[in-house]
């Protein structure tokens, strides 16, 4: 069987017959041969060939008397059979452990990340230390060298960074990597039709307002390009959004970051600075020409690559909270060289183009998640996320050797927090690999104050204290300090002893338990008055079971732990969790649940209660409906209008109560438990019920006779019985605010070990209509119920489940290493929540279980409809 690899040349094109590439013939007696270089990049088959031309080649298959088919083949077998690392370990070509030294490399030069390291280096850590591992993970990923390579060989590249530039550029250069021949064919020509259109009309194109401001807004007066590269880069964004393509649009994108430094005051040396006098002589690029360049020069490689089988995915933001996913096999990194550099400072430029930063406080916001490796990465923020510390002697000798003598006390706090860093960024490897699995770090040391940091030695300590054993440490260069200290670049190879997997031990085993049980059905718990009797402090539609709560916070949470319902309901979670003494959060949209859940998660003071009570005993007595409450209440007709519900005296009362709680809004807990009561009485089938005859959970149509039932009786006698409960002696009050759960978090939310939740379930019972009378006197009126619904999830994700990523992403920042994100979902024929949402969590969360538990034996609670779900799903998802 034959088999063939195109080997690209760049003056090919249009002077031999078309062609843009040579195809190289390997028959059967070349199948090993194929197999060993059928992954190579045109770019490092050149290499290893020895030529940059084709014209060159040319000379040289004739020089020996061979055709250059032929010549070829000699080439790669020489290199093949040799091997690429020489026998003592130590790498041939030092280039290969910078950027630099893949500067030739398609992909590789399209965006100028300095701190990283060549795709030889990469391929050639793989094959010594990881071959065979289908699997590996970069978790400070910066331009994408690793997981990109990875995925070249046919494998997966699994990644994480915290900078989103970087993660724009990896997935720019993933995409290349799997366009089909037919897609770079026409991206390629896109792009340079883009490259003609910059060159030729960019003074037809408006300058981007929106980007002019976030400019002004973050780096205020600073010049960093002048007046006329400004104006073409502002021009350039706005072509930019006007392609219509998002893929091509990608692309381009990153074409335009590339160009911005070139073209700019500034200049990277280590850290990205204002230029000298002398080296402002030399000099600026051209804007427009840079960018169109950068763009031919992407249309190029994508025109040239091939597509590759592998695959590329993101599991996770900060290494800080990325606890990897499932199957690893093995890790190829560089983390952040405690040398100082500023990450996300000496990229700020490219940050603001592609609209990441729009004001100072943005730069500071990510610096807090990344690891610390400069001065000014030491914040109070980080020393208030971050709790534990790596303990180590050797790191307190060196800590208090550089206090001495250091000029800036922030250094030997960013020393120690370093290593704090790395210990939590490393310490979830062990779990993650198999028997053997390996991690190899790429690393260098550093002197402060003439103080010489073995950043290497104590991350072999780290290493070793988790349980790894160190099978290699090879110096990769050597490097003098601005001091004369000599230093040096090195790998590590960590690899996992054959001691097998770590385990979450008890949490999977209660996990496992709950499955095979299911307490919540057994005898006793599967009782519908079960639980504490502050869960009836109000009825309510699509509220979870307690007992089903209790069990999933005693698995995830435990008592006195911490955790947060981002849909909290009338609190049923997170009241369970308080009543564990854990701290509880909850968050919730819906005026009308948010008051039973605040009442449920505090403790009103009874004098306060009264208080509340007396006043509004006083207000309605003297109250009278006005016509335009009148008839604005009579517009509220879903299974019947409002004043078919009651006595026109008690409708009188339930106004005005409404009134009462509209005028006096307040925050306090006793308002909320007299809300909550108000709410719960306002409709049921039994004498404790304003209206008519009805349903306790959802008002439907009344029956009965028109009888008037006094508002203050019922709601005191209601009152007095919640009073009489007992929260037990170990009860927290929990947090709670009323918000949009997409929206961004409150600060207090942070470190927690489980966010626990459930979520509307898909196509099933809309709660807004199932609530629609609490709503109502929650303050709603008929236009609300027209408008306020599109704001909730229950709508929102008919249009999908991206909707869900907030959520997911805020959960996977706030919780602890090795936290849990709980979601108990709805199964039905038309959608499977887990599946769905799963998907939305994969580059934050790996999937620890998935599992369903059938519905069709559940209490219908006299309800005629409630919904199209055939099975309760529970994914479990693991930082």
């Amino acid at each position: 069987m034959q088999h063939h690899k195109t080997i690209y040349f760049a003056d090919l094109a249009g002077n031999h017959r078309g062609r843009r590439g040579l195809t190289v013939a390997f028959g059967p007696d070349d199948a090993s041969l194929f197999q060993s270089i059928e992954h190579l990049s045109s770019a490092r088959l050149r290499k290893l060939i020895g030529v940059d031309s084709f014209d060159e080649l040319e000379r040289a298959a004739q020089n020996v008397s061979l055709n250059v088919n032929h010549f070829c083949k000699v080439r790669l077998r020489e290199h093949v059979s040799s091997g690429l690392l020489t026998d003592e370990g130590a790498f041939k070509d030092q280039l290969q452990v910078t950027y630099a030294g893949g500067r030739h490399d398609p992909l590789h030069n399209w965006f100028p990340y300095l701190e990283g390291y060549s795709p030889d280096f990469v391929w050639e850590v793989y094959s010594r230390y990881c071959d065979g591992a289908e699997r590996v993970l970069d978790p400070f990923a910066g331009s994408g060298t690793t997981p990109i390579t990875i995925m070249g060989l046919g494998k997966t590249g699994l990644f994480s960074d915290v900078s989103p530039l970087c993660i724009h550029v990896i997935k720019a250069k993933s995409l290349a990597r799997t366009l089909t021949c037919e897609k770079r064919r026409e991206y390629a020509e896109k792009l340079m039709a883009i490259a003609q259109i910059t060159r030729d009309q960019m003074v037809e194109y408006p300058a981007h307002q929106k980007l002019d401001v976030a400019y002004r807004e973050t780096f205020g007066t600073s010049v960093f390009f002048s007046a006329s590269q400004y104006e073409s880069i502002l021009r350039a964004r706005t072509i930019l959004d006007e392609i219509r393509n998002d893929e091509v649009r990608q692309l381009a994108e990153v074409a335009a970051i590339r160009s911005l430094i070139p073209a700019s005051r500034l200049i990277r040396r280590g850290d990205l600075r204002f230029k000298r006098e002398t080296e402002e002589k030399r000099g600026t690029e051209d804007f427009i020409e840079v960018f169109a360049a950068s763009l031919e020069l992407i249309a190029n490689d994508v025109h040239e690559l091939t597509p590759s089988s592998g695959s590329i995915l993101q599991v996770g933001m900060s290494a800080l909270e990325n606890h990897y996913a499932d199957g690893i096999d093995a890790i190829i990194t560089s983390p952040p060289y405690l040398n100082g550099t500023n990450y996300f400072r000496n990229t700020k430029v490219e940050l603001w183009f592609l609209g990441y930063l729009t004001s100072k406080a943005d730069l500071s916001a990510f610096r807090v998640q990344a690891i610390t490796a400069g001065i000014n990465d030491v914040t109070k923020a980080k020393s208030k996320r971050r709790d534990g510390r790596y303990e180590s002697e050797k790191l307190d000798l060196l800590v208090d050797e550089i206090t001495a003598c250091a000029y800036d006390q922030r250094i030997p706090a960013m020393v120690r927090t370093y290593f704090n860093d790395m210990h939590e960024a490393l310490r979830p490897a062990l779990a993650a690999l198999p028997e053997h699995g390996r991690v190899c770090i790429d690393i260098g040391d550093s002197v402060y104050g003439g103080v010489h940091v073995p950043t290497d030695q104590l991350i072999v300590e780290i290493g070793e204290r988790l349980g790894f054993e160190l099978k290699d440490d090879i110096t990769l260069r050597e490097r003098m300090s601005r001091s004369g200290q000599k230093l040096r670049q090195s790998l590590l190879v960590l690899e996992k002893p054959s001691k097998g997997r770590v385990e979450r031990i008890s949490t999977r085993s209660k996990w496992q338990s709950f499955k095979t049980s299911l307490p919540h059905r057994e005898p006793g718990m599967a009782a519908r008055n079960w639980g504490n009797k502050l869960h009836s402090l109000c009825s309510y539609q699509g509220k979870l079971k307690p007992a089903i709560a209790s069990s999933l916070v005693d698995i995830f949470v435990g008592d006195g732990g911490s955790m947060l319902d981002p849909f909290s309901g009338v609190g049923t979670i997170p009241f369970e969790a308080s009543l564990r003494g854990a701290t509880s959060f909850a968050l919730e949209i819906s005026p009308s649940a948010f008051r039973i859940s605040h009442a449920k998660l505090t403790c009103p003071a009874r004098h306060e209660i009264d208080a509340v009570l007396e006043e509004l005993e006083t207000f309605l007595s003297i109250y009278q409906s006005t016509d335009e409450e009148l008839q604005n209440a009579r517009e509220i007709r879903f299974n019947k209008k409002l004043d078919d519900y009651f006595h026109p005296e008690t409708f009188r009362e339930v106004l005005g109560a409404r009134e009462f709680m509209r005028l006096h809004d307040s925050p306090s807990p006793a308002f909320s438990m007299v809300h909550a009561a108000l709410q719960h009485i306002l409709h049921g089938n039994r004498p404790y019920a304003l209206s008519r005859r009805s349903h306790p959970l959802t008002p439907y149509s009344p029956t009965g006779p028109f009888e008037y039932r006094s508002l203050m009786e019922r709601l005191r006698t209601k009152i007095a019985r919640s009073l009489e409960v007992d929260r037990g002696d170990r009860f927290r009050e929990g947090y709670i605010w009323q918000m949009d759960s997409t929206d961004p978090w409150p600060d207090e939310i942070d470190n927690i070990d489980a966010v626990i939740t459930s979520p509307p379930f898909f196509d099933s019972t809309r709660f807004y209509l199932g609530n629609w009378m609490r709503l109502w006197f929650s303050g709603w009126e008929a236009a609300d119920f027209k408008t306020q619904p599109q704001t909730y999830i229950d709508e929102r994700q008919k249009s999908g489940f991206d909707v869900y990523e907030p959520i997911i992403r805020q959960s996977r920042e706030r919780l602890k290493s090795g936290g849990f994100l709980v979601l108990h979902l709805g199964e039905s024929k038309k959608c499977d929540m887990a599946e769905e949402i799963a998907k939305v969590a994969r580059p934050f969360f790996r999937t620890f279980d998935v599992f369903s538990e059938s519905v069709e034996h559940c209490e219908k609670h006299g309800l005629r409809d409630k919904g199209s779900v055939t099975a309760h799903q529970y994914l479990v998802l693991q930082s």
